[in-house]
C-alpha cells in the first residue's frame, strides 16, 4: 500500500536502508579479486573491515543526536548522501589506504538503522 503519508514513509525509509546495506556489504563477496588486484594482504582487508564497523558504531551514536535535532528524514538523506562518494570513489581505488578510507565512509551508512527506526517509531506510533 502507498497511503499518504505513513506507508510512503515506510517504503522510503527501508529503501534508503536497503541502499545502505548493499553498498557496505557489495565488497566482501568481490574480496578476492580486490585483494588481488588491489595487491593487498590479509591484514589490510582485516583492517578495511574493522573501519568499516568502527564508523558504522560512531555514526550511530552521532545519528540519535541528528534524529533529535533535524529528524529522521533529514538525517537519512545526510547519511545516504555522505556516503555516496566514497561508493562512487571505490572504483578509483589503488591503494589500501584508499580501500580503507573508502570502506569507513561506506561503513558510515550504516547509521541509516537508527534513523529509519526512529523515522517508523515516529510514523506509527
Amino acid at each position: 500500500s502507498f497511503n499518504f503519508p505513513h506507508h510512503v514513509s515506510f517504503h522510503m525509509s527501508w529503501l534508503g536502508f536497503f541502499v545502505s546495506f548493499v553498498s557496505t556489504f557489495a565488497a566482501a563477496p568481490m574480496a578476492a579479486i580486490i585483494r588481488e588486484d588491489l595487491e593487498l594482504t590479509k591484514p589490510d582487508l582485516g583492517n578495511a573491515g574493522l573501519a568499516a564497523v568502527t564508523g558504522t558504531i560512531i555514526a550511530r551514536v552521532v545519528m540519535g543526536s541528528v534524529c533529535d535535532l533535524v529528524g529522521p528524514r533529514y538525517g537519512l538523506s545526510i547519511v545516504l548522501l555522505l556516503s555516496a562518494p566514497f561508493c562512487f570513489c571505490m572504483s578509483f581505488v589503488t591503494t589500501a589506504a584508499g580501500f580503507l578510507m573508502c570502506r569507513m565512509g561506506i561503513g558510515l551508512g550504516l547509521a541509516t538503522f537508527v534513523a529509519c527506526q526512529f523515522w517508523m517509531s515516529c510514523m506509527f506510533n
